[in-house]
């Protein structure tokens, strides 16, 4: 045989291809052209979009459970846009290799002067309504969860809670954590930088 690596199932297939008999004969006969198949191009997927935008003249929504905002001053207080790559990432030296409080990253926060310097619920919110931002929050903090701690919050019942954003099941949420409850180092603060 002339074409030892060409084996006779690929033979059949070629045929089959070609339409059976009648296609090879069409084929000798010049009548069926075979081209080469077009491969179009990957579409390449637009490049994420990492700035977020928020409206500091309109304060965010609350849950009908507060009582009060903390720090009601610092609610419309950050930059309009910014890129959700060059914010820091804070961890209280105590969540780096363990867990804390929130009381005590909250306390830590507020003896720094650093809440300002924090994302608060508008910032948690404006991420969460980026659709895009899902796929991009999930590059940046893999399985972390990001905190706003310029919107800690008093509810009814006196307890003090923390907005964050978490993403399950491929959906970004904005949730409240109870600040008695354990930090560790999956428990983000993103800090503006100066």
């Amino acid at each position: 045989m002339k074409y030892p690596e060409i084996k006779f199932g690929q033979m059949e297939a070629i045929i089959n291809k070609l339409g059976g008999e009648e296609g090879v004969l069409k084929f000798l006969r010049g009548e069926l052209v075979v081209q080469p198949a077009v491969v179009p191009e990957p579409i390449s997927e637009p490049a994420p979009d990492f700035i977020v935008r928020v409206d500091r003249s309109v304060k965010p929504s609350y849950p009908d459970w507060m009582k009060k905002l903390m720090y009601p001053d610092l609610e419309l207080t950050g930059p309009a846009e910014y890129d959700i790559q060059k914010l820091g990432l804070w961890l209280h030296d105590d969540q780096k290799d363990g867990v804390v409080s929130g009381n005590t990253i909250y306390t830590k926060l507020e003896k720094d002067n650093a809440l300002a310097d924090c994302l608060g619920l508008a910032d948690l919110l404006a991420i969460k309504a980026k659709v895009i931002i899902a796929p991009v929050f999930l590059k940046l903090f893999a399985g972390k969860i990001v905190f706003g701690w310029k919107s800690v919050a008093q509810r009814q019942n006196g307890d003090l809670v923390a907005p964050y954003l978490i993403v399950q099941n491929g959906r970004i949420m904005v949730l409240w954590y109870w600040l008695n409850s354990n930090w560790n180092s999956n428990h983000l603060a993103l800090r503006f930088s100066k």
